[in-house]
């Protein structure tokens, strides 16, 4: 928001260097310098449809749609994280409740409710993606790919973290 209002400043104290600035980023584009000086002068005389063009093209903001509430999406977003984070958890919790959670590997006793919460999370984080891709219109395997691959080094981040605190912490003196 620091950067909407220094443009909305710079707007109002150099309104031709922001025109003639507006004009170069639309000639990097493709546009010839003349459509570009015609296509930022008439929109330069509506102060609102320019600053949401400059959002654009300058910070990469896209103008915000009169129906969309930030409180709604913040609640939505919310919900989001609270359905798809108990993921995990109930997974790792119910796995207790399984007669078979555990086998004997040759090393003895294995307890696969941590791989099978890694598994259930790995599906929700990619089912997440897929959700997400419906949205923004990308290709749905791809996003969900992505989410997944950034989800598995944030959790394994996390996990490596965790690992190497709990050996500070509980190192042999």
């Amino acid at each position: 928001s620091s950067g909407i209002n220094a443009e909305y400043g710079e707007f109002d104290n150099n309104q031709e260097g922001e025109i003639q600035e507006m004009i170069e980023l639309l000639e990097e584009q493709g546009v010839s310098k003349e459509d570009a000086t015609a296509i930022m002068r008439t929109t330069a005389k509506y102060p609102d449809l320019f600053m949401d063009q400059m959002m654009y093209y300058e910070l990469g903001f896209m103008p915000l749609d009169e129906d969309e509430k930030p409180s709604k999406q913040g609640f939505v977003t919310f919900l989001s994280f609270c359905c798809f984070g108990l993921v995990p958890l109930l997974s790792y919790i119910l796995c207790g409740f399984i007669p078979w959670n555990t086998f004997n590997g040759g090393r003895g006793m294995v307890n696969l409710a941590f791989p099978i919460s890694c598994v259930f999370t790995a599906i929700t984080l990619f089912l997440l993606g897929v959700v997400k891709g419906r949205f923004a219109s990308e290709h749905l395997t791809v996003a969900g790919i992505k989410v997944l691959v950034m989800g598995a080094i944030a959790c394994a981040a996390s996990y490596v973290i965790g690992y190497l605190v709990s050996k500070l912490l509980l190192k042999d003196d």
